[in-house]
């Protein structure tokens, strides 16, 4: 029987009890005063069970309510005390990993400062090297330069040697006196020289310490190369100073006289632009040697004499 039964039952009984105290007893047999006193008996012993089995509901409940109020007290202390546990553990995590961050950062600060120092040295030493490197190429540059190894341009004069334009030589004449030698040219080159020329070339070729202007026969040589007139000489230097040297009548007395007497041709002349081919032949240096650096052979360089004071 539902809860709801006992409570309807025990909700009518006391108006039943009422009604059969005021309507008389019916003559029936269940009217009789036993009759009706095992009646109330019954009663009584339906209500008394029926408080008891509410009684007993009730605690049931009561127990089933307390206990689940400590359930869930405990299950929200338990979740206080994990999630306590969970953002102290995750706080002392963030500790850790900030330092180790943090000395991350500051080894990695010192590795930069140490690769810029080491990059410094480097650019230093390389900054150097260039400066070296560009000293001995300005160094090789000039010696090839007056070393007649590369090409130049620049201001300068031109000469130009021809033989006589005279067709028919007196009988009385030498015809050598009518024609350049090789002598003549190089009293050109030696007074250009000395006026302060900075490349001299001859027919194209280029002068430089080892050159040779020499006759064989009735050819001319420089740098071992046959050449035949008219001899343009080029030179690059101040034209003015080179041309005033050359028309100097202290100098080039032989050669004015044969121009003169014999129609030599010798026509001097500025240049705004001149230039010269770098030297192509040879440079064979076999017995000589830098003070310092060995000897030619096999044997001792000599030592090197002491300047005077």
């Amino acid at each position: 029987m539902r809860l709801s039964d006992h409570w309807e039952r025990w909700r009518l009984f006391p108006g039943h009890l009422l009604r059969s105290r005021r309507e008389p007893a019916l003559a029936t047999p269940e009217g009789t005063p036993s009759a009706l006193r095992r009646r109330h008996a019954r009663a009584d012993e339906a209500g008394v069970g029926l408080t008891l089995t509410i009684s007993r509901t009730g605690a049931v409940l009561t127990l089933i309510a307390f206990t689940l109020g400590l359930f869930v007290a405990a299950q929200i202390q338990t979740t206080q005390l994990q999630a306590m546990l969970t953002t102290e553990t995750q706080t002392e995590t963030a500790a850790n990993t900030i330092r180790r961050l943090e000395q991350e950062q500051a080894d990695l600060k010192k590795a930069i400062g140490e690769a810029r120092a080491r990059l410094a040295r480097e650019q230093q030493a390389q900054a150097s090297q260039r400066t070296v490197f560009a000293q001995l190429n300005e160094a090789i540059e000039s010696e090839k330069l007056a070393a007649g190894l590369v090409p130049l341009k620049g201001r300068g004069i031109r000469v130009v040697l021809d033989d006589s334009a005279v067709t028919k030589v007196p009988q009385k004449d030498d015809p050598s006196l009518y024609i350049v030698h090789e002598y003549q040219i190089r009293d050109v080159v030696n007074v250009l020289w000395l006026a302060g020329a900075e490349a001299i070339s001859i027919n194209g070729e280029r002068i430089v310490a080892s050159t040779s202007v020499y006759c064989v026969g009735s050819t001319i040589l420089v740098n071992d190369t046959r050449l035949s007139p008219p001899y343009e000489i080029l030179a690059i230097g101040d034209p003015v100073a080179l041309e005033s040297a050359l028309n100097d009548p202290t100098r080039l007395r032989q050669l004015r006289a044969r121009v003169k007497s014999y129609g030599v041709q010798f026509i001097v002349g500025q240049q705004r632009e001149v230039r010269l081919p770098a030297y192509n032949g040879t440079l064979t240096i076999r017995h000589a040697v830098a003070v310092g650096s060995g000897s030619a052979g096999g044997g001792q360089a000599p030592a090197a004499e002491t300047p005077r004071q």
